[in-house]
């Protein structure tokens, strides 16, 4: 007898995991600055225009918010004042989590 007799999948709608402002612009972020090569601030204006375009934040949290929670966690760090343009960097802790991100997109979660 064949207990699986009636069973089989049932298919929802997807439903993006719920996670803070923070983290959902932090995975984009880590993203494009991989594609931009490490450029900081071309990363952020590729995040702002998508912002704009996908409505990515909201008034409670805004990109200028996301930047500052980026310096305050470590992420980025303001350039040295040999850099005219005053902008950002990322730190040994954002490229880790990139390689981390890198590998685990090439590997999965092998143990």
């Amino acid at each position: 007898m064949n207990r699986n007799m009636g069973k089989g999948f049932l298919f929802t709608q997807y439903t993006a995991p719920e996670g803070t402002p923070f983290e959902k612009l932090f995975e984009i972020f880590t993203e494009l600055v991989t594609h931009t090569s490490g450029d900081v601030e071309e990363a952020l204006n590729w995040l702002r225009e998508l912002d704009e375009e996908y409505k990515l934040t909201d008034e409670h949290y805004t990109i200028d918010d996301f930047i500052e929670e980026l310096e305050q966690k470590g992420y980025i760090k303001a350039s040295g004042p040999s850099d005219a343009d005053g902008g950002f960097s990322i730190t040994a802790k954002t490229e880790q989590v990139i390689r981390k991100s890198a590998l685990e997109q090439i590997f999965g979660n092998m143990k």
